[in-house]
């Protein structure tokens, strides 16, 4: 790779770590361009020569939290999975810890910010398109004989992390007792709707 491309890939990188880290810190109000190309030590100019405007570097921020999420997901899951022989329960825990990430709080408000930017939500969908096929390509994987015999495999894997990543983002602080409810109430969800026959309700 040439200097310069090396150069500008770094400096682009720098600037998503940067942002990222004001957003977790700060939220959107408390992360201003100019706060980000300072953190980041770059000028104003570098960062608006690779985020033409903040959409696209707010879409940057969250297609590397995803990603992020996804290694995390994995790496939870191998941890988990060696002194729990239950695939369901290792996922339903490693999911709701990855969730439990301060980042996963960054997503979330970008996600609101879009629903009245239609910039941002353009530039937001072929993201989460993505993030959302590499979810049912892991449950595919993680679970086949499901995959063969159900149809609505699909559906049920989006609907029980939706509803995974709303109570984990909605627990603020940090309570044991609520953590534990609510992951045992997801997982006999996962687990009645993983475990049902093909076109049973």
């Amino acid at each position: 790779m040439p200097v310069l491309q090396a150069r500008a890939v770094r400096t682009r990188h720098e600037l998503v770590v940067a942002a990222r880290d004001l957003l977790i810190e700060h939220g959107l109000a408390g992360a201003p361009t100019a706060a980000v190309a300072k953190r980041a030590q770059v000028s104003a100019g570098a960062l608006f020569r690779h985020f033409p405007a903040k959409t696209e570097l707010l879409a940057a921020v969250t297609e590397a939290i995803l990603a992020d999420l996804v290694v995390g997901f994995g790496a939870e899951l191998r941890r988990i999975s060696a002194d729990d022989g239950d695939p369901l329960s290792a996922a339903c825990a490693a999911l709701w810890r990855v969730f439990r990430r301060p980042d996963m709080r960054v997503v979330l408000e970008i996600y609101v910010a879009a629903r009245t930017d239609a910039a941002l939500a353009e530039r937001l969908a072929p993201i989460l398109a993505r993030h959302q096929a590499r979810i049912l390509a892991e449950a595919r994987r993680l679970f086949p004989v499901v995959a063969a015999a159900h149809p609505d495999l699909d559906e049920a894997v989006l609907a029980i992390v939706y509803a995974m990543q709303g109570a984990a983002i909605g627990l603020f602080a940090p309570d044991p007792d609520a953590e534990v409810a609510h992951l045992a109430f997801l997982e006999r969800l996962a687990r009645r709707e993983l475990d049902r026959k093909p076109g049973s309700r």
